[in-house]
């Protein structure tokens, strides 16, 4: 059954079968909460359950209806998801022509909004006034990885369903549960600091390339001479995505030597890299790996607020760099290659 697929998020699944069996469905509702936690999923099977042919207060995952849900291709279910990097207006005007027509279908129409965080200003006073008069038999799904950048006019508007981090024992789960292997599923759980993008197999793969590319960079940045940070900064800024995940992994390392240097029998996040980070947390003084890593942290908060890539990657190399060459000698020290994960 669908809502049993869903793993760590207990208070939403209540709220949602609660609203299923009153059938009492508000008309909009917010799914909010860190990104990579399963809101879209939990939206998708939430959806799957109100359309079911078969199973009352649930998806049967084998109907006509649960099959087109999955597929992408129900006529009377949409999900928009942003441009480039912002969600038009043009997407919402479609929408509410979409509305205007009656459901195909079903009794319903429903409009999943994935990344309204990303709503240009036209955009939202547009859906702004879809929330306050809602047409008829219609059910908007609004989702966001930061309820904050949100008119509060919208929110106000919405049912609001919280999603939390999840533990790495169950992103374990997750992730065995799409095939991956139990030694990978539980170094990627431990790296992703509660987040869980990545689903399948391929996509855990891109996990440990990013983690190798960030203990590049900090390789590269510590080797001082030589190093150019502009080119770098032009070959690291690609989507979004990769930036967020590249600066996640850049603080996960940072922590981890952070702790080395001042618990050195400490749990680390890269734990299968104990051996070179010890290596590299004897030549690197505390401070300014704290600057470093508050560094890191800041940029990740202002990523989402529509900066350039590059500019903010430039920013990050040129002063880690200034930070990591008060560590050296005259013998420069360089940080060891990374080993091979032994479940890559």
């Amino acid at each position: 059954m669908a809502f049993r697929n869903i793993v760590g998020q207990d208070h939403a699944v209540r709220m949602l079968h609660k609203a299923l069996a009153g059938a009492r469905l508000a008309h909009a509702y917010l799914f909010y909460g860190p990104s990579g936690v399963g809101k879209k999923y939990t939206a998708l099977q939430f959806v799957k359950a109100l359309y079911c042919l078969t199973s009352p207060l649930d998806a049967c995952d084998t109907c006509t209806s649960c099959r087109k849900i999955v597929a992408g291709n129900h006529a009377d279910v949409t999900l928009i998801a942003p441009e480039d990097t912002s969600m038009k207006i043009e997407q919402v005007r479609a929408m509410q022509r979409q509305l205007g027509y009656k459901p195909y279908e079903n009794q319903r129409t429903t409009i999943i909004m994935d990344g309204c965080e990303l709503l240009t200003p036209p955009a939202a006073n547009a859906l702004l006034k879809t929330l306050e008069e809602p047409p008829s038999n219609t059910l908007l799904l609004l989702i966001t990885g930061n309820k904050e950048a949100l008119p509060l006019t919208i929110v106000s508007r919405c049912q609001l369903v919280p999603f939390r981090l999840l533990t790495s024992p169950q992103l374990c789960i997750i992730l065995e549960q799409q095939g991956v292997d139990s030694g990978r599923a539980a170094l990627v759980a431990t790296l992703a600091e509660g987040h869980l993008e990545q689903l399948s197999e391929a996509d855990v793969s891109q996990v440990l390339a990013a983690r190798q590319c960030a203990y590049e960079v900090l390789q590269d940045v510590s080797q001082v001479r030589g190093f150019t940070p502009f080119l770098q900064a032009r070959k690291l800024a690609g989507k979004r995505e990769q930036c967020e995940r590249l600066l996640r992994w850049l603080a996960l390392f940072c922590r981890d030597l952070t702790m080395l240097k001042i618990a050195p029998n400490a749990t680390l996040y890269n734990h299968d890299l104990r051996c070179e980070l010890t290596s590299l947390a004897q030549h690197l003084p505390l401070e300014p790996l704290l600057d470093a890593f508050d560094l890191i942290q800041q940029l990740r908060t202002y990523l989402p607020m529509h900066i350039n890539p590059q500019l903010l990657f430039e920013q990050l190399l040129i002063q880690l760099q200034q930070a990591l060459a008060l560590s050296h000698t005259p013998h420069q020290h360089q940080p060891p290659p990374l080993a091979r994960s032994p479940h890559a």
